[in-house]
């Protein structure tokens, strides 16, 4: 057996008391929490630090790992767009298989331990299938044309079966308001609602979202110019865009909305008042990498929303880590407490995706993991015990 413990432990919705301790089996199994004032082992293993479950990053594109340092900074999620349009195919099959796999390890070494992974396509599944981490794959369907939702959909599933038939988690999920219609969300949450699986969208990601949705103007006109697009169809809702499709999901599934970074406080209300189980991914860097500018954390905290930390992809973001992501916040807004960060970062995350009866706790009979993070506010590090 191993005795660990820390100058703090953070069970993964709070801090545990003073001298507790942590037993594992040889399995690396918590077989129990002790007090160490209550024990004579002499083989206590303590370490300077916080303790805390194995981290959930909630949002990841795992395949496109091999876009890092291929595409451009702050020049806007259009221009981003397109980017990833033109240089996602451009690396042959087995660079970006190696390029997963070694995404997939580096995930490992920061900490984590569960993934809620973007797919547009099938070629994650031979890293998932080895892999330590639990993923959840989100396999992610385009469509703005409402017309096109059924035929969408029904690809969206034959690809989605080609996950579950491989043993790994899988549901459907919308791109964002802007790429995905209002009948093609409906198709994706009703289908989650029926299998019993959360799932995510884009949300407000730039300001153009809600230009295009206020008023059909603004740079998401340029980007359906250029991609040859047709939008007759689509008429502006005159409000934003997270109103504008909010009532689409089914509100008996945990909907995880990704970025937030220009979502204001009308928005919040409204969707608080409008789904009881949402969930809200921070992706700080990425924003940075794409947008420069970060969403008001501070209201979301202060709306008590569920939030939870992801790192987007290589292709914006220098790192998968999530100790990064706290550090980018807290450099940022450094009135919010490590407390709030971590249970983001661990049980919020495991809670989204359904799987908390496994991950994002430290509780007698888990796997959970165990991260140690050291150092101070100006510069968390971290360290993988379990």
């Amino acid at each position: 057996m191993r005795f660990i413990t820390a100058n703090k432990i953070f069970s993964g919705r709070e801090f545990l008391a003073e001298d507790t301790v942590i037993v594992l089996n040889q399995n690396e199994k918590i077989i129990d929490l002790i007090d160490s004032k209550k024990t004579d082992n002499l083989n206590i293993e303590s370490f300077e630090g916080i303790i805390s479950p194995g981290f959930i990053n909630a949002h990841c594109h795992l395949e496109l790992s091999h876009l890092k340092n291929a595409i451009q900074q702050k020049t806007g999620i259009v221009n981003f767009a397109l980017d990833i349009i033109k240089k996602r195919n451009v690396k042959q099959i087995d660079i970006q298989l190696e390029e997963i796999e070694r995404a997939d390890c580096l995930m490992d070494e920061q900490g984590i331990v569960a993934v809620g992974d973007i797919c547009n396509t099938d070629t994650s599944i031979i890293t998932k299938q080895k892999s330590k981490i639990y993923y959840h794959s989100f396999i992610e369907l385009i469509g703005l044309n409402p017309e096109q939702a059924f035929n969408i959909f029904d690809r969206g599933l034959m690809l989605m079966d080609k996950f579950r038939s491989n043993h790994l988690n899988a549901s459907l999920a919308a791109h964002a308001p802007y790429s995905s219609s209002k009948e093609l969300i409906k198709l994706i949450s009703n289908h989650c609602r029926d299998i019993n699986k959360p799932t995510t969208i884009h949300n407000q990601e730039s300001k153009a979202e809600n230009d295009f949705f206020i008023s059909k103007t603004g740079d998401f006109t340029k980007l359906y110019d250029v991609l040859n697009l047709d939008t007759d169809y689509f008429t502006s809702t005159q409000t934003s865009s997270l109103r504008s499709v909010l009532n689409s999901f089914n509100k008996e599934v945990n909907t995880l909305l990704v970025h937030n970074t220009f979502t204001n406080q009308e928005d919040i209300d409204f969707a608080l008042s409008s789904h009881t189980r949402l969930f809200w991914c921070l992706c700080a860097k990425a924003n940075l990498y794409i947008e420069n500018t970060l969403p008001n954390i501070g209201l979301l905290i202060s709306k008590n929303c569920q939030l939870t930390l992801g790192t987007d992809s290589l292709a914006s973001n220098s790192n998968l880590s999530i100790i990064e992501e706290i550090n980018t916040i807290k450099k940022q807004f450094p009135e919010i407490e490590i407390e709030i960060l971590l249970k983001m970062a661990t049980y919020n995350g495991a809670h989204f995706l359904g799987i908390e009866d496994k991950f994002g706790l430290i509780e007698k009979g888990r796997y959970s993991g165990l991260n140690l993070i050291k150092g101070n506010a100006n510069n968390y590090g971290l360290e993988k015990l379990v």
